[in-house]
């Protein structure tokens, strides 16, 4: 996913404000320098297990406000690994890997899922 680094929240803990396709948002920067503004190739991490979703509908998205500590992640499901709890979930052109701390054997393919998270890790690749 290719996002703008818009603002350094903390330079502490490495939290950075972005614009994305998706949206506008917070994260946790896992590059190995420290983050600085500008565009980058990021894949996403929610490095928690998700125990609170809800099937819904509506465009994909990812929002979120750092004084809230929590992002909002909308998109629809790939695939759904019922044996590790893991769901693949496209939000716009990345895809996401979540992992379920209950059941998914409700979640299926082509369905619109969201769910909230306190953290979200951003790790920037070179193409």
């Amino acid at each position: 996913m290719i996002i703008a680094i818009t603002e350094i929240l903390d330079t502490q803990e490495r939290i950075v404000a972005f614009t994305g396709p998706s949206g506008s948002e917070w994260g946790r920067w896992r590059g190995e320098s420290d983050p600085v503004a500008g565009v980058y190739d990021i894949e996403l991490e929610i490095p928690e297990p998700v125990s609170d979703w809800r099937l819904t509908s509506g465009a994909d998205q990812i929002s979120g406000e750092y004084s809230d500590r929590k992002v909002r992640l909308r998109g629809t499901v790939q695939s759904v690994d019922e044996e590790d709890g893991v769901v693949a979930l496209r939000v716009d052109t990345d895809i996401v890997l979540i992992e379920a701390a209950r059941d998914t054997s409700r979640v299926s393919i082509g369905a619109s899922l969201e769910f909230e998270t306190p953290d979200m890790h951003l790790y920037p690749y070179m193409v």
